[in-house]
């Protein structure tokens, strides 16, 4: 007996190529795709931190004022100072600085214009900052209303 051997036809190896082709172009696709997603999902969570940041400083910046307004009923003749918070007390990652800077107001001795600057998180190039001003009116506190009394 005779042994006969087959040799592919071309048309075989044309549908070897092209599938081949096709396998290629799939994972070429299928790559891009996941690469575009995993784009997508990297620029969100960046934009979600940014966000949190974002409420984080105009969270200091509302305590800076409430800090102003309860050391100014304290004592009237504060002029502000650089409030450093640690990350540990925000519970968080990051520290946070806000800058509290108090005038008078001359045509209203009893005025006092408090203006605060919140950085968070401080001491990092990609910070948010936020602003916040607002003229308080100085009252007396009730221990020097018990000392007119007396």
């Amino acid at each position: 007996m005779k042994s006969v051997s087959r040799q592919p036809t071309q048309a075989a190896h044309n549908r070897g190529g092209a599938a081949l082709i096709v396998a290629m172009i799939c994972t070429v696709l299928v790559t891009l795709m996941l690469g575009t997603m995993v784009k997508i999902t990297l620029t969100r969570a960046q934009q979600a931190r940014h966000r949190e940041h974002a409420l984080q400083a105009d969270w200091l910046a509302e305590a800076g004022l409430e800090r102003a307004q309860a050391l100014l009923t304290a004592q009237p003749d504060y002029q502000g100072e650089t409030w450093a918070i640690e990350a540990e007390t925000l519970g968080g990652p990051y520290r946070g600085t806000v800058t509290i800077r108090v005038a008078a107001i001359p045509e209203n001795p009893q005025a006092r214009n408090v203006s605060v600057q919140a950085d968070y998180p401080a001491g990092q190039i990609e910070r948010i900052r936020k602003s916040k001003q607002i003229e308080m009116i100085l009252t007396p506190s009730p221990s020097d209303d018990s000392q007119d009394a007396e």
